[in-house]
């Protein structure tokens, strides 16, 4: 019998393995193999993260895609992503580059298509944040026009309270998957981007959990 399969992508600033390693040990009984992918996150020394283009992380998402699927038993349709932030951003550029069945996306980031071969914290902050205040569509930035070609299953959740990923970005996500298979959206009431409270670390694992669990049913 062939399992399923789940690729998590942290967030630029995550410090969530003991998140990661709960979820692990909550879907191997079910079959589930997850591994984390090895983009920079928290744990990476400064100056190596300064280096990392958004490019770079494609190449080693590739990488760890191709890794995951090599493992014997896996069902390559049964192959999905976890991004957080940064790791949801790169994460669609995955789905468009390989067999995904389905997306889990976390305050997904968005990033002009500018620059994608530069440091990714070389970028302009405050025209970051300008731009990430804009309703975009597929036409106008290469994530969501990734988005707009996946037909898998998608769940996406959002913080309320959240500093970093404004409403607008989660809004351009939603609208762009529209010819996916499923759409599932979920608010965290009164959560920040980091999940700092424990009740919304709790909440955010629940609903991610019995999502997964639907996909097999």
């Amino acid at each position: 019998m062939r399992v399923p399969a789940l690729l998590a992508l942290p967030g630029w600033d995550d410090h969530g393995k003991q998140q990661f390693d709960a979820l692990s040990a909550q879907l191997a009984p079910d079959g589930w193999v997850c591994r984390r992918a090895r983009i920079p996150d928290a744990s990476w020394p400064a100056q190596q993260r300064a280096e990392v283009s958004r490019s770079d992380s494609l190449h080693a998402l590739l990488e760890d895609y191709m890794d995951l699927a090599g493992v014997r038993g896996i069902a390559r349709g049964r192959l999905g992503l976890l991004g957080f932030s940064y790791g949801g951003y790169m994460a669609t550029f995955l789905a468009a580059a390989k067999p995904v069945r389905f997306l889990a996306l976390r305050s997904p980031a968005l990033y002009p298509d500018a620059g994608w071969d530069e440091p990714k914290e070389s970028l302009d902050q405050p025209s970051l944040r300008a731009y990430r205040g804009q309703r975009l569509g597929p036409a106008q930035n290469r994530s969501l026009w990734c988005c707009a070609r996946f037909r898998g299953d998608v769940l996406l959740i959002d913080s309320e309270e959240d500093e970093i990923i404004p409403p607008a970005v989660i809004a351009n996500y939603e609208s762009a998957f529209r010819a996916a298979r499923s759409m599932t959206r979920y608010t965290l009431a009164g959560a920040d981007h980091a999940l700092s409270a424990p009740a919304a670390q709790r909440e955010y694992h629940n609903v991610l959990v019995d999502w997964l669990g639907s996909l097999r049913r």
